[in-house]
């Protein structure tokens, strides 16, 4: 896998959105973010976008095991996050659990080129649709992220099924965003990949801003095809069925 580069040539800031299927070995999950991490430094990206979940994933008994994996903001995970910032000189955004006195949250952290932690987004909307209830494994934020300086200007960021509800785009918009980073666990199933793309590509549309989908990928769970769209609706770049990498030039 040598990263995947696509977009506009004339686009100022190069990203790479890393696509794999975290499990429940944490060590393994940060090998295979290390090597997304050399690879995006490599193809001379400024950020690394990795999706919802990249801490770890489990497919069975997740309540009891996301409380016992869940981390604070300052623990081992996001230590190592930090030591790859350094040591690639990139900005990384990624998913975790978040540990609490209970459920623990679904947070998406970013960490700039320092390794220090700029800010944290914890999901508002569970996935609780289409038969699955989120909300019996983690407990819901209770406001919307708030967006930061960072390489692709003022980002914003929405997780996965947040997607799905207009306004939550809009507001990062409002707040001055002109990125939006979704990080996703985009669950298969009929039509899924299809409203995946399209909605991306509508909240880019409708905001006018870039839109950069960052997914898991295994087989038979999620779907994959990270993607990347400007604030026209034009495709930037889109992954497939597998674990990989997209490198796009953005503006």
């Amino acid at each position: 896998m040598g990263g995947r580069l696509q977009g506009l040539e004339r686009g100022v800031s190069t990203v790479a959105i890393g696509q794999f299927g975290a499990g429940e070995d944490k060590t393994a999950n940060l090998r295979e973010i290390e090597r997304l991490a050399q690879i995006s430094a490599e193809n001379g990206a400024k950020m690394l976008f990795l999706p919802e979940y990249s801490m770890y994933y489990a497919k069975v008994n997740a309540r009891s095991k996301n409380i016992e994996a869940a981390e604070r903001c300052d623990g081992a995970f996001i230590i190592a996050l930090g030591e790859l910032c350094r040591r690639y000189g990139l900005w990384i955004a990624a998913g975790m659990y978040e540990r609490t006195d209970g459920l623990p949250y679904n947070t998406i952290a970013v960490l700039d080129d320092r390794g220090s932690l700029r800010g944290t987004h914890r999901k508002n909307r569970l996935y609780d649709a289409f038969g699955y209830r989120e909300s019996d494994e983690c407990r819901a934020g209770d406001k919307p992220f708030s967006p930061i300086e960072t390489p692709v200007g003022k980002l914003g960021i929405i997780t996965c099924f947040e997607l799905r509800f207009p306004a939550l785009a809009a507001e990062q918009k409002a707040r001055g965003a002109e990125t939006l980073f979704v990080p996703a666990g985009w669950v298969q199933g009929e039509n899924k990949l299809l409203h995946w793309r399209t909605l991306l590509c509508a909240r880019a549309i409708e905001n006018g801003l870039t839109v950069l989908g960052a997914d898991q990928y295994a087989p038979g769970k999620f779907v994959g095809h990270s993607m990347a769209f400007q604030p026209d609706g034009t495709a930037l770049g889109e992954l497939g069925e597998e674990q990989d990498l997209l490198i796009v030039k953005i503006n």
